[in-house]
């Protein structure tokens, strides 16, 4: 089977297995592609990758000057690859075994004040009309409830069916949680 075959047969299983997002698989398939074409200047492939290879590609993502982010999710779906291609009997080891993954460190997220928060729902409700209500109630839903931006722009109104204090938020994964929700934005 080719290294195209067995990518494409990955991205499946990510799919339907693991309930993988849209954003997840093309990013995993960017990255496998990404190692394939590296390996293949090498005169391999995924699929026939040595241990010594998979440390070259790793090495090479460090040496590009990608993000830490970007390196560690490239490191993470080739990863995974082996381990799916070992499991599927296609592999008799796993290359990508030996080698440590880099510590990746986490920044701490940047803040808003609260002064900034409230200047930023004056502003929005400056505008007119609807308009003005719904962006102030989307900032005020960001700031108290936690949202992510993609749940926010994905709520439905079916969201505060069940309790008025609560959000039902579908978040990453496709898993619900519950939100607060704070006495200014129901107000708004």
């Amino acid at each position: 089977m080719s290294a195209a075959a067995q990518i494409e047969a990955f991205l499946e299983m990510m799919s339907a297995e693991r309930a993988a997002a849209k954003n997840t698989l093309t990013a995993y398939g960017k990255d496998l592609a990404d190692a394939d074409a590296f390996l293949k200047a090498r005169k391999r492939d995924l699929s026939g990758a040595s241990a010594e290879d998979v440390e070259a590609y790793f090495a090479d993502l460090g040496a590009r000057g990608l993000s830490p982010a970007t390196a560690a999710r490239r490191r993470a779906a080739v990863r995974q690859f082996y381990r799916f291609a070992l499991g599927e009997g296609w592999r008799s080891d796993d290359p990508s075994r030996r080698v440590d993954a880099p510590k990746k460190r986490r920044s701490l997220p940047k803040l808003l004040s609260r002064e900034e928060i409230e200047r930023l729902i004056a502003a929005a409700g400056e505008k007119d009309g609807t308009e003005a209500l719904r962006l102030a109630c989307m900032i005020e839903l960001l700031y108290a409830s936690g949202l992510r931006v993609s749940e926010l722009i994905a709520l439905q109104l079916s969201a505060l069916a069940r309790d008025p204090a609560y959000l039902i938020v579908r978040g990453k994964g496709g898993k619900e949680r519950l939100a607060p929700l704070n006495d200014a934005a129901r107000r708004r």
